[in-house]
């Protein structure tokens, strides 16, 4: 079943290929499907700095958009 947010599509088969085990995507409902630093930074207990820090290094991926970062809810 696909989702949309906003004008993107959201493929849950995918997102649930993502988590076979069905661990962590319960977790996530409360998020959006784009998620700032900030939710991420809630959701694994760092904080927004730790990952934007991440995000410039390329050691996590996101879009940036203009100034601010946003990180899908399933990678590419």
């Amino acid at each position: 079943m696909k989702e949309t947010y906003g004008e993107m599509e959201i493929d849950e088969a995918r997102l649930k290929a993502a988590d076979p085990d069905g661990l962590y995507l319960f977790m996530l409902e409360q998020y959006p499907y784009m998620m700032t630093p900030d939710n991420v930074a809630a959701f694994t207990g760092t904080t927004g700095q730790e990952i934007r820090k991440l995000l410039n290094k390329g050691e996590m991926q996101g879009c940036r958009i203009g100034i601010r970062w946003l990180i899908p809810k399933l990678g590419p």
